[in-house]
């Protein structure tokens, strides 16, 4: 499959993807718009030192509220979480378009653009965690993530392109009632998806309020390679953060042109990132993703600094598009990374850590630039934050490399577990997790692989050769073969072996243990009851060829 056809293949999906993806491009569009329409803003009220500020007053809060709001999206159904995510941006960009329009005090308008800088920060980590289980496939999956990435590059460049011709237009009012119109799209578009919570809501056990956000903490905490992983990740927000604030000083200083050249030079890098996210899409489907992160964060740094080199425009804009690229590699394999090493259960507060940290990176890189020109030229200051991307890329490589070795991607394991009845509906990466702690068991002509009466410990799927079920010493008419399964009614039912199951010809079976088994199938409630009633029936059909 063509790179491009990889990344839109999830495009084709009738799981409700193709509606979330639409919903994530318009959160897009509002997202950048609105951040660039209040960075005008506070420009043209104060100048470039109340614009600085007023990137930081945005971004921190949002920072650090982020983890605790995104951990609704694993108590709630994923598609309410959504509707519920969208519909909260639309609120605060109303609050933001009253503001302006009533023409309130600065204070009040940064106050209520803040709510909106918060807001937004709730959704990307919900998106990220409910598209394992809308993708049907693992190559959907990575398909929708890059998709998600390109899109991110389309509203970083067109979302600041809309915000500046509305502002010069009319003011930035136009810009929040167009940000209202899309966010309410969005949660309509997000309606009736009927996805599972990631955690049980009845659960007293579970965290809330700030225990939410702690509870994602909590699972990174001392996991050094996935730190490792979210810091890699970082670097894109803070490189992205120090562009907005550099653009302007740059076109003025090196390039001797304005603030349209300015709009240029911060879009540029989301041009690459549109293009590295279809390259993307096909390089993440391997099984080996790490090389792929540390490659994109070593392009996206040079190709920054690279920057410091040129003295006009087009040059820098080459620069800064390759430096997309990078960026999108990275972003499009580390995420898909996180989604195949951490547990369904926490995947959006996870994802909401790694919302916040791109926050914060941001809020540095805007906050850095200022020292570094203070210091030195805006070119060098291109230059330095390049180097320090690319030197944190490769120092990062050896934590990092291990969570290639956890997720530990057996494609041959996953397509025979796929279509298995007890897996209906199970999500991608719950398959893949599961295949990557099974085990291929070769047997003989006449070797007995369970028998019945004795403890049930392991699952296992048909990889090749023909097995009798032999129940009370009687063998069962016909064969299971190839593409079939036996072991789940012990598992499930916590009952002895119903059946003995022995090897009529030589065959290859995929083992799995119990534990490994039993975490993949009682995940979510549906898929637990799915597969109850589906081992249910064939306990009670004694003719079934599937019983165990």
């Amino acid at each position: 499959m063509s790179a491009l056809g990889a990344s839109m293949s999830a495009l084709s999906s009738t799981s409700g993807l193709r509606r979330v993806l639409v919903a994530y491009g318009l959160y897009d569009l509002v997202e950048f718009s609105a951040w660039v329409a209040i960075i005008l803003y506070a420009y043209a009220e104060g100048g470039a030192t109340l614009a600085g500020v007023v990137a930081v007053v945005q971004l921190l809060p949002a920072s650090l509220l982020a983890p605790m709001l995104s951990g609704f999206g694993d108590r709630l159904p994923r598609g309410a979480a959504l509707v519920l995510a969208h519909a909260i941006v639309a609120a605060s960009t109303a609050l933001t378009l009253t503001a302006l329009v009533l023409e309130a005090p600065v204070p009040i308008v940064i106050l209520a653009s803040t709510t909106t800088t918060v807001a937004v920060a709730i959704v990307r980590p919900i998106h990220f965690a409910a598209l394992p289980q809308l993708a049907r496939t693992a190559k959907e999956l990575v398909s929708a993530n890059s998709l998600s990435s390109m899109l991110d590059g389309i509203g970083l460049f067109v979302g600041p392109a809309l915000a500046g011709i509305a502002v010069a237009a009319s003011g930035p009012w136009l810009v929040f009632l167009g940000a209202f119109v899309a966010a309410s799209a969005a949660a309509v578009l997000c309606l009736r998806l009927h996805l599972d919570a990631g955690v049980n809501p009845d659960d007293d056990d579970e965290p809330t309020g700030w225990r939410v956000a702690l509870r994602g903490v909590q699972t990174l905490w001392g996991d050094w390679a996935a730190l490792s992983l979210l810091l890699v990740m970082t670097i894109t927000f803070v490189l992205g953060g120090a562009a907005d604030v550099l653009g302007a000083p740059y076109a003025v200083e090196a390039l001797g042109l304005g603030d349209s050249a300015a709009g240029l030079v911060i879009g540029a890098s989301g041009i690459g990132a549109l293009i590295g996210a279809v390259v993307a899409a096909s390089l993440s489907t391997r099984g080996r993703l790490v090389p792929i992160v540390v490659l994109g964060g070593v392009i996206e740094g040079a190709g920054f600094a690279a920057v410091a080199l040129v003295g006009s425009l087009i040059p820098a804009m080459a620069f800064l598009l390759l430096s997309g690229i990078g960026g999108a590699l990275l972003l499009v394999s580390g995420r898909t990374l996180l989604q195949r090493t951490t547990d369904d259960g926490v995947l959006a507060r996870v994802f909401a850590v790694q919302e916040a940290t791109s926050l914060l990176g941001l809020a540095l890189g805007a906050a850095l630039v200022p020292v570094f020109v203070s210091w030195t030229s805006a070119g060098t200051a291109f230059a330095i934050f390049g180097a320090g991307a690319v030197t944190l890329a490769l120092a990062a490589f050896l934590l990092v490399r291990q969570l290639d070795a956890r997720a530990d991607l057996r494609p041959r394991a996953v397509s025979l577990l796929r279509p298995l009845p007890t897996f209906a509906g199970l999500p991608p990466y719950e398959l893949e997790r599961m295949a990557g702690r099974s085990a291929w068991l070769d047997v003989a002509a006449g070797q007995y692989v369970i028998t019945q009466g004795e403890k049930g410990t392991t699952f296992y799927a048909i990889a090749e050769g023909e097995f009798s079920v032999v129940v009370n010493g009687v063998p069962r008419p016909g064969f299971l073969m190839a593409g079939q399964s036996f072991g789940e009614i012990a598992l499930l039912h916590d009952v002895p072996r119903t059946a003995s199951v022995v090897a009529a010809t030589d065959g290859r079976l995929l083992a799995i243990t119990s534990s490994a088994f039993l975490t993949a199938v009682t995940g979510s409630d549906d898929h637990h009851a799915r597969a109850m009633d589906e081992s249910t029936a064939l306990w009670r059909d004694d003719g079934s060829a599937d019983s165990d």
